[in-house]
């Protein structure tokens, strides 16, 4: 499965939120969660961090930043 390409540059890819789900990372990337957490035990996203209660997130701007250099090739 392909990744997109188009990144935006600003908040409008996650909402503005600093920590994000795989569930919404999923959603913005319009692929499934299981594929991001594939991708992030593969490298190609950065590992979660942990928040306690259970509760796992991605910091957004790792994800950018992934993703540009994904794009980047």
């Amino acid at each position: 499965m392909a990744m997109k390409t188009n990144i935006p540059s600003d908040d409008r890819l996650f909402g503005g939120a600093i920590y994000a789900s795989a569930k919404t990372i999923a959603h913005a990337l319009e692929t499934s969660e299981t594929t991001v957490w594939r991708w992030s035990a593969s490298g190609k996203l950065p590992k979660p961090h942990r928040l306690g209660g259970g509760t796992t997130r991605w910091r957004t701007d790792e994800v950018r930043a992934a993703l540009a250099m994904l794009a980047a090739g």
